[in-house]
């Protein structure tokens, strides 16, 4: 049987919330006791309006500008926008379907002397345990990134943009992690993370984490359920930040998981909204996986992979 594969590689300031918020939307995030009562808040008068924010976790205030008076609006940390982001993702059924497919593109954004060329390829990968795996790539687009790099370009000859664009990539496979079903994979953040140790032997615990998570959430049919008992792991990490309003590579805003320091960093975005998948991109945004599609479907798959 051909196993599941790992890709190696992907690519105004406000006043800080009190000590016992911060600890309450975290230990919700690292999926601590949810019978604890956390504070209650007042609600705030906005122009005569009572407006209450109803979110799960903690929250910092925002000065509002106008008037005579200050006011303050409650707006959820990081930390609390993606536990409700979870809650919902976890909500949702497993899916049903013949196929799992996941449709994205693949976006390297490559510098010369004097230009920046952005490639495109879609990439839609099939996946079935009973039919096998199929993989759609193609090219979408092949280009200067902007208008000045249009130029550029130009002035150096309008050499060839698209050396290697449908190259391969890099795989390895977390053997241990594929002696079952991903589907039966734990849903609970301190199994999720046992599972997932248990097939590291030689990489640091944060670095195999985060890897395979990335192979878990791109590439593989895991329930809405453990993955988002994933993004709870994954925000518990050390060297793991969980921001709120971050723009993927497309200009879609979500909240991120992000890992290791700018301008080497990497970040898992996700939809605020559904808690599903935005993206997964470099922090200096050379190269990202966008997300357009994912879930199971009837839909027919290719009889065989194409590259075109």
């Amino acid at each position: 049987m051909k196993e599941f594969q790992l890709i190696d590689e992907v690519m105004p300031q406000v006043p800080p919330a009190d000590h016992a918020t911060a600890a309450a939307a975290r230990a919700r995030m690292l999926g601590a006791d949810r019978r604890r009562h956390l504070p209650v808040w007042p609600k705030v008068m906005l122009a005569a309006v009572a407006v209450s924010a109803v979110m799960a976790g903690g929250f910092v205030a925002v000065p509002l500008l106008g008037g005579t008076g200050v006011q303050t609006a409650a707006v959820p940390e990081a930390d609390a926008v993606l536990a409700a982001a979870a809650d919902r993702l976890a909500a949702q059924p497993p899916g049903t379907g013949a196929w799992w497919r996941r449709e994205m593109v693949q976006v390297a954004r490559m510098k010369t002397a004097t230009y920046t060329v952005e490639q495109r390829v879609r990439d839609v990968l099939w996946a079935s345990r009973q039919r096998g795996y199929r993989t759609q790539r193609g090219l979408v687009s092949a280009k200067p990134l902007t208008p000045t790099d249009a130029q550029a370009w130009k002035d150096a000859g309008s050499p060839d943009l698209c050396d290697g664009c449908l190259s391969g990539k890099t795989y390895f496979t977390p053997l241990k992690m594929t002696t079952k079903p991903v589907t039966e994979l734990p849903t609970e953040p301190e199994a999720l993370k046992a599972e997932m140790l248990r097939a590291n032997d030689k990489e640091t615990p944060e670095a195999w984490l985060w890897g395979a998570s990335k192979w878990l959430l791109l590439d593989v049919e895991s329930t809405p359920a453990t993955r988002a008992a994933l993004y709870r792991v994954l925000a518990g990490l050390p060297g793991v930040r969980v921001e709120n309003d971050v723009t993927d590579i497309d200009g879609r805003t979500g909240v991120a998981l992000t890992y290791g320091e700018a301008p080497t960093c990497q970040q898992i975005i996700i939809d605020r909204d559904s808690g599903q998948l935005l993206a997964i991109q470099e922090g200096d945004g050379s190269s990202a996986y966008v997300i357009k599609r994912l879930g199971w479907t009837d839909d027919p798959a290719p009889k065989e992979s194409t590259f075109s």
